[in-house]
Parts: structure tokens; C-alpha cells; sequence
């Protein structure tokens, strides 16, 4: 993959990003491809030297490369490993996962996050991962009890948080994360792997949770708002609540297509993805 520089950064910055030095171990699949959707990792590896990706889009991942420099940096102690890769084997693959850090039973994966994660939730795909890792960890003898998230909100803001309680009080929030029954990881990594497999032989279509569809919705507006007074499901829906609400002063109804924001923003494939062209053409 080519790695562009549109937007002028300095040029030590897009060499640190060409220079990755990402090792999969000699794995068929690490963890962290296992969780993409297969349709992506196929198309990437059969274009992969006719795709662009620009360097300003790979930031984010350059300082969570940086935040594993950041932790060796905390030592060895008694109880404690540090950036260690596991492995595994599943339905004839090799499968490998590093962990940033497993202190005495407690595993810890250090990301940098956005605020509406801590608010909304975490995307069922960060339980996989550490569950996945957990799953690997155990396979060499190394018992987790916990598993747990040490995120640091990139946008996070300190006025927000003298301000509203239900902000986050820290820029650093440590997130538990549920623990899967070991039966129920496996499953979860036997169809994940499946999947890919799959995927090598017959091109797979992204699913609306791969494009991180929004879905569409109805808008009740108010004359003179730029906002919606309500987003519904459905046209009869939003009527519904304009007849049960008259004097919320909603005149008005726009339908707001979904967007699919993998695609249109996160997806390195995008360009040479015919279900996504198909989707863009209507």
C-alpha cells in the first residue's frame, strides 16, 4: 500500500508511518484482522499494491504505536508482562494476538478513545478482542481473571467536566470489559476464522454492522431550527409524534439517508470495493 501526504505533514511523520514495523508473528491471522470484516481483508490483500492510504489517516495508530514504547519504558516487575505476542491454533489456522500488558490476573489494552464511547458505550468488537486475547493468554498458562480497557480520551474536554457530572471526570478512564464463558470465545473465533477462510475463495459482501451503517431516519423539523425536534425510524412514525406532540411546533419532516462510515471514511479498500460504488451509485 502506498502512504500519501496530502495534507503536508512533516515528513519525519509520513516516514514513521511508512516505517511500520507491525509483525504478525508468522500467524495466518492476528486478532486484530480477525475482527475486520472479510470482505476488507481479501480486497487488501488482493490490491494491496494498487491502494492509497493517506498518512494523516494513520495518526491515530501511530500513537498507539507510541503508547507501547510508553510502557516498556514502565519496567519489568514480578507479575507484570509487557507487549508479549500469544498464539493459537483454530480451524487449521495459526492465530496470534499481542497484549500491552498482564498485571498478576489482569489484562489491560491501553487505546486511545473518543468521549461518546465512555458515554455511549463500548462497540461490542473491543470485548472480542480482549476476550480473543484472554482466550490466547490462557492457552500458554497465563490465567486472566479481568479484562479491562485504560482509555485516554483524545477529545476530551476539562470545561465539560467541571461543568457536567455525567462527563467524564478524567481524561484517563479504565473500562471493565465483560468476560466471555470460554465456550463462547472459541465459538467466536471458530466463526470469525471460518469466515476468513471463506473469504479467500469467494468474495463475501460487508455486512450493514462491517459498514457501520447508521440507518435511515426521519427528521421532525421546526421552522427557523436547524436541528431535528425528534429522529424516528420511519415516515409514519415521525407523523405519529407531530400529531401526539402539536405543541412542540414541528411542521415538517426530512428523510436523512444512512451512511455507511466505515465505508465512506475508515475503509482503505473503498476504491475497489464494488459493493460500496453499488451503494454510492444508487
Amino acid at each position: 500500500m502506498k502512504i500519501t501526504n496530502a495534507h503536508g505533514l512533516p515528513q519525519v511523520l509520513v516516514d514513521a508511518v511508512i516505517n511500520d514495523s507491525y509483525d504478525a508473528g508468522g500467524s495466518d491471522i492476528s486478532v486484530t484482522t480477525l475482527l475486520q470484516p472479510p470482505r476488507k481483508v481479501a480486497l487488501t490483500k488482493k490490491h494491496n499494491g494498487d491502494l492509497t492510504e493517506d498518512a494523516s489517516d494513520r495518526m491515530w495508530a501511530l500513537m498507539g504505536q507510541a503508547m507501547h514504547s510508553i510502557l516498556e519504558r514502565a519496567g519489568d516487575a514480578q507479575d507484570r508482562i509487557i507487549e508479549r505476542r500469544f498464539y493459537g491454533e483454530m480451524e487449521g489456522w495459526k492465530i496470534s494476538g499481542q497484549v500491552d500488558l498482564i498485571e498478576k490476573d489482569v489484562l489491560s489494552d491501553y487505546k486511545f478513545m473518543s468521549v461518546w464511547e465512555i458515554i455511549y458505550g463500548l462497540k461490542e468488537e473491543k470485548a472480542a478482542q480482549l476476550n480473543m486475547l484472554k482466550w490466547l493468554a490462557e492457552g500458554e498458562g497465563v490465567f486472566i481473571n479481568k479484562l479491562q480497557i485504560v482509555g485516554m480520551l483524545r477529545d476530551w474536554q476539562k470545561v465539560k467536566a467541571k461543568t457536567d457530572k455525567d462527563y467524564p471526570q478524567a481524561q484517563i478512564q479504565i473500562i471493565d470489559v465483560p468476560v466471555w464463558d470460554e465456550n463462547k470465545t472459541a465459538d467466536y473465533i471458530s466463526q470469525r476464522v471460518l469466515m476468513h477462510q471463506a473469504a479467500t475463495h469467494e468474495l463475501p459482501l460487508c455486512t450493514e454492522e462491517d459498514r457501520w451503517y447508521s440507518g435511515s431516519k426521519y427528521a421532525v423539523m421546526k421552522k427557523g431550527r436547524k436541528s431535528a425536534l425528534r429522529l424516528l425510524d420511519a415516515q409514519d412514525e415521525a407523523e405519529q409524534w407531530m400529531a401526539d406532540n402539536p405543541g412542540k411546533g414541528g411542521d415538517s419532516i426530512d428523510f436523512r439517508p444512512g451512511e455507511n462510515k466505515r465505508c465512506a471514511d475508515y475503509c482503505s479498500v473503498a476504491s475497489v470495493c464494488q459493493q460500496y460504488q453499488e451503494i454510492l451509485n444508487g
